[in-house]
């Protein structure tokens, strides 16, 4: 992985996120025998994005059990009883290169999430790889009503893409939709809508499956990108073609 471009980080620039990530999202899976889903829906006429997301589920294992313990999810996390919470900035969820800690745009600032979970590929703007069944080949591991657990990821875990900066499209941790959850769509690493991460030249802040954190470059093979974003899509992935495209 280090000669493809894909270096490792030293650890200690991850203290407290994606490191805390890997460990939250390994024991909420460990925790729920049921399903894990990526959306917590709040009635079929309320928008996706007025749904708790999949890292509400994690604050239990990322330091915070008694603030999760305090949500009423029988309302949405707009209500004036749950939106405080909704405000509590959580360090796993933030890049601590980039100093921006909450997501304007609803009324009152929404503490933010740097990161996302990867949902798959998306080939135009009206495909939602969320949506998709995660049978499909086109699928990551995060949807909307299902998150697949590591023993449903057939590519090779290693190799497939679970967490990715968000870029300048900063989103809520505890809002559904894209905000927590987004597929890959070109051009990948946009400026202003793509994936990214402050703090580097340019690229992203990725963290596979296996819970290694390394920096993907903007540069990446968009087709070796693609096959990343996937969980069994049984691309054949010449690593070849990444050689010299360092992480910058």
């Amino acid at each position: 992985m280090t000669a493809s471009g894909l270096p490792a980080l030293d650890d200690g620039l991850f203290t407290g996120t994606l490191s805390t990530l890997n460990k939250g999202i390994h024991g909420w899976e460990a925790a729920k025998p049921d399903p894990l889903m990526g959306l917590r829906r709040m009635g079929e006429k309320m928008r996706i994005m007025a749904g708790y997301s999949w890292m509400t589920e994690l604050l239990p294992y990322v330091g915070f059990e008694p603030v999760y313990r305090k949500f009423d999810f029988s309302q949405t996390w707009a209500m004036p009883y749950n939106a405080p919470y909704a405000r509590l900035v959580i360090p796993a969820f933030l890049n601590p290169a980039d100093s921006r800690v909450t997501s304007e745009g609803f009324g009152e600032p929404l503490a933010a999430t740097h990161f996302a979970g990867m949902s798959g590929i998306e080939n135009g703007r009206n495909e939602v790889a969320a949506e998709l069944p995660r049978t499909d080949p086109r699928a990551g591991i995060f949807g909307y009503d299902k998150v697949a657990r590591f023993n449903e990821i057939t590519d090779g875990q290693a190799q497939t893409i679970m967490m990715i900066g968000t870029g300048e499209v900063v989103g809520a941790w505890i809002q559904g939709g894209g905000a927590t959850i987004r597929g890959a769509r070109q051009p990948y690493f946009d400026k202003f809508s793509g994936f990214g991460s402050r703090g580097l030249k340019s690229g992203a802040y990725v963290m596979f499956a296996d819970g290694s954190a390394r920096v993907l470059s903007s540069s990446v093979d968009p087709e070796i990108f693609k096959a990343m974003c996937t969980m069994h899509g049984s691309e054949q992935i010449d690593m070849g073609k990444l050689v010299g495209q360092g992480g910058n």
